[in-house]
């Protein structure tokens, strides 16, 4: 019973199963199955780079011209652009620059759409390949198509990958070292996207900007805006520089006196150097065309109206509690020095550009007035409460220590170049008061204490790398604002005699030619007369004549002597006389530094004395 319960239970479950129907084999009929032999045929068509070409026409390894080059720039491979921008590198490399000159729009255009590209390292070889190509040409070649770079810069500061964003400061690098010209003229194109990259204004058109954070968690706070202030700083200098080589180049070209319908006199009698004078009563065009190349004076207030609180609104953000003694130095982090460094770099071209423009202007003076009352007590509070700086070194090849470990050890070191920087927009904040105006109390603690700082300095100077930042200070101190110092009891004797003194001790060249110098300015101002009083300069005049007698002497340091001869000749006649044959002798072999006519040199040595033997040598 069992067994055929078994078989009919495994019949039913064979019923159960789907069965599924079996093909029908349908038999071809007869010529149906033979093999069909036949094929289609196409065009051959020959690679670009087997293609006959012309023997003068510039080509890469791969038989590909710039044309072609160019073109791969835009393909949607990466890899495909890459390698033609590799092989237009080795292009540039190999020919010389006149071929490409015919070249310069499409190039440019090319290579610096890829500025903009997604992947990092064509980015980078963009910008390798830009800095090769303007290294090549002249400022009058590019300047025609400047705009072309100017608007992918432009594209690339604003882009809404803040990885390009990133990556446009090295764009702005290479423009740095290669067209500075190029950046002022377009440099109000360029600083509303500076200040993108930092703040945030509230309502276009507003005078308040409010900081905002980082792009990406790889940068820090700190570490970007160092990033955005660096390159900041480098455009400022280039502009104060155009600024300056603009108004040297008018200084070569006759003045022209422009007359409006107010104009009621023409100013004959002003601080600037008597030159001749073109009056011409009707529109001058040439004159409004070279207003134009440099920043418009209600452009600079607009940028300076917003960029002034945004640098004092960055450094408190990182800088340490106000101290509560005198003298004592506060210690900032590194990257808190680097920050303090580029703020007061564009704080001190910003002055440099105000000082460059036409102090005769009355616009010009209501701007000053303005910038030092709008700005001057806060850049006090701000810089000067905490003044003097030091850095945190470094550790370097250190064992690892726990936290409680530091406390107990002091690794600081001074922060020169920014202290000085501090000191010198404080001291010529200070020249811009009349000289019967009284300084406030803060103003003139803060004077008293910059002239104790920089006292010890000259007095223990070690550091030649800061060489310009003293140099700039003490010209603003004793040229700009030493007579406001006078009339408000601070006396500089002390200063310039160390100063003086430093000259004649301190073994390096450099260092005693920029001194030399500021002392020649000094006496040559006569503006100076609380300096010139001073009886330090009367014994500086009489060792004036050892110089010449020495082994090696600057050119500029010659021309100083020649200048304080004419004016100050009873106080180094004697001295003259006495040395007369040992100056002549010794001007024979002496070793000129710096000069671009060595014969001239050496002509204004012998003619020194042409009030003592009235012979003129030439």
């Amino acid at each position: 019973m069992s067994k055929n319960h078994k078989r009919s239970k495994r019949l039913k479950s064979e019923k159960a199963k789907v069965k599924l129907k079996a093909k029908t084999v349908h038999q071809l009929t007869k010529g149906l199955n033979a093999t069909d032999t036949s094929f289609k045929v196409k065009k051959i068509l020959i690679r670009e780079q087997l293609k006959q070409r012309d023997e003068t026409e510039v080509l890469s390894i791969r038989k590909l011209n710039i044309d072609d080059l160019l073109t791969r720039f835009r393909h949607h491979n990466s890899s495909v652009r890459q390698d033609a921008l590799k092989q237009l590198k080795d292009i540039l490399l190999q020919n010389p620059p006149k071929s490409l000159h015919s070249r310069l729009n499409s190039l440019l255009h090319g290579i610096a759409a890829l500025s903009l590209d997604k992947e990092k390292e064509i980015r980078t070889n963009s910008f390798h390949a830009l800095n090769f190509i303007l290294g090549l040409i002249s400022n009058e070649q590019l300047t025609p198509l400047r705009e072309i770079i100017i608007s992918y810069l432009s594209c690339a500061m604003t882009h809404i990958d803040p990885r390009v964003k990133e990556d446009s400061l090295l764009f702005l690098d290479v423009l740095v070292q290669n067209c500075n010209s190029v950046l002022a003229k377009d440099s109000h194109k360029i600083l509303p996207n500076f200040l993108g990259m930092i703040c945030k204004l509230h309502n276009e058109g507003s005078s308040v900007a409010q900081l905002t954070t980082t792009l990406h968690s790889k940068n820090t706070n700190v570490k970007w805006r160092i990033k955005v202030l660096e390159r900041l700083a480098n455009l400022f200098t280039s502009i104060v520089s155009y600024r300056k080589l603009c108004i040297g180049t008018r200084s070569s070209m006759p003045l022209f006196v422009k007359t409006k319908k107010y104009t009621r006199f023409i100013p004959v009698y002003s601080d600037s150097a008597i030159q001749f004078c073109e009056i011409n009563l009707d529109e001058d065009i040439s004159i409004d065309n070279r207003e134009k190349e440099t920043l418009p004076i209600e452009e600079f207030v607009k940028y300076v109206n917003l960029l002034m609180p945004l640098m004092s609104d960055i450094w408190l953000e990182v800088c340490p509690d106000e101290k509560i003694e005198s003298y004592t130095e506060i210690t900032i982090l590194s990257e808190t020095a680097a920050l303090l460094k580029n703020v007061i770099v564009i704080m001190q071209s910003i002055v440099e550009y105000i000082d460059t423009l036409d102090q005769d202007d009355y616009s010009v003076k209501r701007m000053k007035h303005w910038f030092k009352d709008t700005f001057h007590e806060k850049y006090m509070k701000n810089f000067l409460s905490r003044f003097p700086y030091g850095k945190i070194k470094p550790l370097i090849n250190e064992s690892r220590k726990r936290q409680k470990d530091f406390s107990q050890m002091e690794f600081t070191e001074g922060c020169l170049e920014q202290n000085l920087g501090v000191c010198q927009i404080h001291i010529w904040f200070t020249s811009l008061f009349n000289c019967n105006e009284q300084f406030p109390k803060s103003v003139r603690n803060y004077c008293i204490s910059i002239l104790k700082y920089l006292n010890g300095i000259i007095e223990n100077w070690y550091n030649s790398s800061t060489l310009p930042q003293l140099t700039k200070l003490l010209k603003t101190l004793f040229l700009k604002a030493g007579p406001v110092w006078y009339s408000n009891c601070i006396n500089l004797n002390h200063t310039l005699r160390l100063i003086i003194e430093a000259s004649s001790r301190l073994p390096n060249k450099e260092l005693q030619s920029h001194l030399y110098l500021i002392i020649g300015d000094i006496m040559l101002n006569s503006n100076l007369n609380e300096l010139h009083r001073e009886k330090i300069f009367e014994s500086f005049v009489t060792i004036l004549p050892s110089l010449l007698l020495k082994p090696s002497i600057d050119d500029v340091v010659i021309r100083m002597i020649g200048q304080i001869v004419l004016r100050f000749k009873e106080w180094i006649r004697e001295e003259l006389i006495a040395k007369h044959e040992s100056i002549i002798e010794n001007a024979k072999k002496i070793d000129i530094v710096g000069t671009h006519d060595d014969k001239q040199s050496r002509l204004m040595i012998y003619n020194l004395f042409y009030f003592v033997d009235s012979h003129i040598y030439y």
